[in-house]
């Protein structure tokens, strides 16, 4: 039952503020670094919820899930030009097949450097993210990915 009750507690944490955002948009796009992915958001103000499913480079190839959740945490400009950081939890799992068949899972916590473009002919969000973590699967260690990436949002 106190699973449950914390399962719940943490569905309402992530769907009050999905329902509270005004400006909300999904975003589809590609990323490249220590893998190739496909890259989906859904947006809402400076809360993002991510995920990526592709093909991880290191370890001999492999197919990679990623889910996580971030927050705009700063915005700058160098020059006139605006830029954000952002900083996120989530999850990543790793299937692979070559030399066997290997399962591995991680706890990431992805920090995020991007420009956005605000015109309505060219929505498009350019980053480079590092996604540092814990791995839990298959034995305990040190995780990361690394990558560069851009989605184009719909509104």
């Amino acid at each position: 039952m106190k699973k449950i009750l914390v399962l719940v507690i943490l569905a309402v944490i992530v769907l009050v503020p999905v329902t509270a955002a005004t400006n909300n948009s999904y975003a589809l796009g590609l990323n490249i670094g220590t893998g190739a992915s496909l890259a989906g958001q859904y947006q809402m103000d400076k809360f993002r919820l991510n995920g990526n499913l592709g093909y991880g480079f290191l370890g001999g190839g492999f197919v990679t899930v990623d889910a996580w959740a971030d927050y705009r945490v700063a915005e700058f400009d160098i020059g006139n030009i605006p830029f954000w950081v952002t900083a996120g939890a989530g999850g990543h799992a790793a299937l692979s097949f070559s030399g066997g068949f290997a399962f591995g899972v991680a706890a990431i916590a992805p920090i995020g450097f991007g420009y956005s473009f605000d015109s309505k002919d060219f929505p498009i969000d350019l980053y480079l993210r590092f996604a540092p973590g814990v791995a839990i699967l298959p034995k305990l260690g040190f995780h990361y990915d690394v990558y560069a990436g851009a989605v184009w949002r719909f509104d």
